[in-house]
Protein backbone atom coordinates (compact mmCIF):
# COMPACT_ATOMS: atom_id res chain seq x y z
CA UNK A 1 0.00 0.00 0.00
CA UNK A 2 1.90 3.38 -0.84
CA UNK A 3 1.69 6.45 1.32
CA UNK A 4 1.52 9.78 -0.39
CA UNK A 5 3.46 12.09 1.29
CA UNK A 6 0.63 13.99 3.14
CA UNK A 7 1.04 16.17 5.76
CA UNK A 8 1.49 15.35 9.70
CA UNK A 9 -2.09 16.44 9.89
CA UNK A 10 -3.63 12.92 8.23
CA UNK A 11 -1.44 10.84 10.66
CA UNK A 12 -3.59 9.34 12.97
CA UNK A 13 -4.74 10.05 16.13
CA UNK A 14 -5.40 7.95 18.95
CA UNK A 15 -6.04 3.99 19.55
CA UNK A 16 -9.33 3.99 17.14
CA UNK A 17 -7.38 5.95 14.18
CA UNK A 18 -4.67 3.88 14.39
CA UNK A 19 -6.71 0.11 14.31
CA UNK A 20 -8.33 2.21 10.93
CA UNK A 21 -4.89 1.87 9.47
CA UNK A 22 -4.30 -1.32 10.79
CA UNK A 23 -7.82 -2.43 9.61
CA UNK A 24 -7.58 -0.60 5.98
CA UNK A 25 -3.59 -2.57 5.52
CA UNK A 26 -5.69 -5.84 6.52
CA UNK A 27 -8.06 -5.38 4.21
CA UNK A 28 -5.94 -4.40 1.21
CA UNK A 29 -3.81 -7.94 1.74
CA UNK A 30 -6.89 -9.95 2.35
CA UNK A 31 -8.86 -8.88 -0.88
CA UNK A 32 -6.15 -11.22 -2.56
CA UNK A 33 -7.38 -14.31 -1.17
CA UNK A 34 -10.46 -16.15 -1.65
CA UNK A 35 -13.18 -15.95 0.91
CA UNK A 36 -12.70 -19.25 2.15
CA UNK A 37 -8.87 -18.51 2.63
CA UNK A 38 -9.44 -15.49 4.56
CA UNK A 39 -9.63 -16.39 8.11
CA UNK A 40 -5.85 -17.88 8.03
CA UNK A 41 -4.92 -15.09 5.61
CA UNK A 42 -5.87 -12.73 8.54
CA UNK A 43 -3.91 -15.05 11.62
CA UNK A 44 -0.58 -14.30 9.15
CA UNK A 45 -1.42 -10.86 8.84
CA UNK A 46 -1.32 -10.53 12.14
CA UNK A 47 1.52 -12.55 12.61
CA UNK A 48 3.86 -10.69 10.48
CA UNK A 49 2.63 -6.58 10.58
CA UNK A 50 5.15 -4.62 8.63
CA UNK A 51 7.81 -3.17 10.49
CA UNK A 52 8.88 0.27 11.12
CA UNK A 53 9.74 2.43 7.70
CA UNK A 54 9.98 5.91 7.39
CA UNK A 55 6.34 6.76 7.59
CA UNK A 56 4.89 4.30 9.79
CA UNK A 57 5.33 1.60 12.49
CA UNK A 58 2.80 -0.75 11.74
CA UNK A 59 4.07 -3.55 13.90
CA UNK A 60 4.32 -1.12 17.13
CA UNK A 61 0.49 -0.68 16.44
CA UNK A 62 0.18 -4.15 16.61
CA UNK A 63 1.27 -4.03 19.97
CA UNK A 64 -1.07 -1.52 21.43
CA UNK A 65 -4.27 -3.79 22.77
CA UNK A 66 -7.32 -1.08 21.97
CA UNK A 67 -5.41 -0.36 18.98
CA UNK A 68 -5.58 -4.06 17.94
CA UNK A 69 -9.04 -5.01 19.22
CA UNK A 70 -10.74 -1.94 16.75
CA UNK A 71 -9.12 -3.07 13.94
CA UNK A 72 -10.60 -6.86 14.79
CA UNK A 73 -13.78 -5.82 15.54
CA UNK A 74 -14.40 -3.95 12.10
CA UNK A 75 -12.62 -6.71 10.31
CA UNK A 76 -14.67 -9.22 12.09
CA UNK A 77 -17.54 -7.76 10.86
CA UNK A 78 -16.13 -7.24 6.66
CA UNK A 79 -15.20 -11.29 7.11
CA UNK A 80 -18.79 -12.11 7.63
CA UNK A 81 -20.72 -9.58 5.54
CA UNK A 82 -18.01 -9.13 2.71
CA UNK A 83 -20.12 -9.53 0.27
CA UNK A 84 -22.74 -8.15 1.41
CA UNK A 85 -20.98 -4.78 1.96
CA UNK A 86 -19.34 -5.04 -2.15
CA UNK A 87 -22.86 -5.23 -2.82
CA UNK A 88 -24.01 -2.03 -0.96
CA UNK A 89 -21.10 -0.54 -2.43
CA UNK A 90 -21.63 -1.72 -6.00
CA UNK A 91 -24.82 -0.35 -5.45
CA UNK A 92 -24.11 2.97 -3.98
CA UNK A 93 -21.65 3.82 -6.87
CA UNK A 94 -23.42 4.71 -9.72
CA UNK A 95 -20.19 4.76 -12.21
CA UNK A 96 -17.41 2.56 -10.95
CA UNK A 97 -17.99 -0.91 -10.60
CA UNK A 98 -15.77 -1.76 -7.47
CA UNK A 99 -13.54 -4.25 -9.56
CA UNK A 100 -12.43 -1.08 -11.08
CA UNK A 101 -11.86 1.29 -8.58
CA UNK A 102 -8.41 1.87 -6.89
CA UNK A 103 -7.21 -0.43 -4.26
CA UNK A 104 -6.75 1.99 -1.62
CA UNK A 105 -10.55 3.61 -2.06
CA UNK A 106 -12.49 0.29 -2.49
CA UNK A 107 -10.99 -1.12 0.73
CA UNK A 108 -11.69 2.45 2.33
CA UNK A 109 -14.64 2.28 1.72
CA UNK A 110 -15.30 -1.16 2.83
CA UNK A 111 -14.08 -0.04 5.75
CA UNK A 112 -16.41 2.85 5.96
CA UNK A 113 -19.61 0.01 5.38
CA UNK A 114 -17.76 -2.20 8.18
CA UNK A 115 -17.68 0.68 10.78
CA UNK A 116 -21.32 1.79 9.81
CA UNK A 117 -22.78 -1.32 10.15
CA UNK A 118 -20.45 -2.53 13.17
CA UNK A 119 -19.96 0.78 14.98
CA UNK A 120 -23.52 2.42 15.56
CA UNK A 121 -22.01 4.59 18.36
CA UNK A 122 -19.59 6.33 16.15
CA UNK A 123 -20.89 9.46 14.59
CA UNK A 124 -21.41 9.34 10.90
CA UNK A 125 -19.31 12.65 10.51
CA UNK A 126 -16.15 11.03 11.91
CA UNK A 127 -16.87 8.01 9.80
CA UNK A 128 -16.87 10.35 6.96
CA UNK A 129 -13.65 12.05 8.09
CA UNK A 130 -11.68 9.31 8.44
CA UNK A 131 -12.66 7.29 5.52
CA UNK A 132 -10.67 11.10 4.04
CA UNK A 133 -8.05 10.60 5.89
CA UNK A 134 -7.21 7.26 5.01
CA UNK A 135 -7.53 8.05 1.42
CA UNK A 136 -5.86 11.19 1.16
CA UNK A 137 -2.80 9.20 3.02
CA UNK A 138 -2.84 6.04 0.96
CA UNK A 139 -4.85 6.72 -2.14
CA UNK A 140 -4.33 8.72 -5.15
CA UNK A 141 -4.64 12.42 -5.67
CA UNK A 142 -8.25 11.68 -6.41
CA UNK A 143 -8.91 9.41 -3.69
CA UNK A 144 -10.11 11.52 -1.03
CA UNK A 145 -13.04 13.37 -3.34
CA UNK A 146 -14.02 9.81 -4.83
CA UNK A 147 -13.99 8.61 -1.24
CA UNK A 148 -16.08 11.17 0.40
CA UNK A 149 -18.93 11.01 -2.20
CA UNK A 150 -19.33 7.25 -2.40
CA UNK A 151 -18.73 7.31 1.90
CA UNK A 152 -21.53 9.48 2.07
CA UNK A 153 -23.59 7.84 -0.38
CA UNK A 154 -22.89 4.51 1.83
CA UNK A 155 -23.72 6.33 5.21
CA UNK A 156 -27.50 6.99 3.70
CA UNK A 157 -27.52 3.53 2.90
CA UNK A 158 -26.17 1.75 5.68
CA UNK A 159 -27.17 4.43 8.83
CA UNK A 160 -30.61 6.61 8.67
CA UNK A 161 -29.74 7.94 11.61
CA UNK A 162 -27.13 10.79 12.65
Amino acid sequence: MARNKSPRSSEPTGDRGRGRELALLALCHLESYAADERDEALELFWRDLPGSDEVQDFHSWGTKPKVVAFAKQLLAHMLKAWSEVDEALEQTSKTWRIARMDRVDRNVLRLVASELQSQPDTPKGVVMAEAVRLASRYGSERSAGFVNGLAEGLSRRLRATP
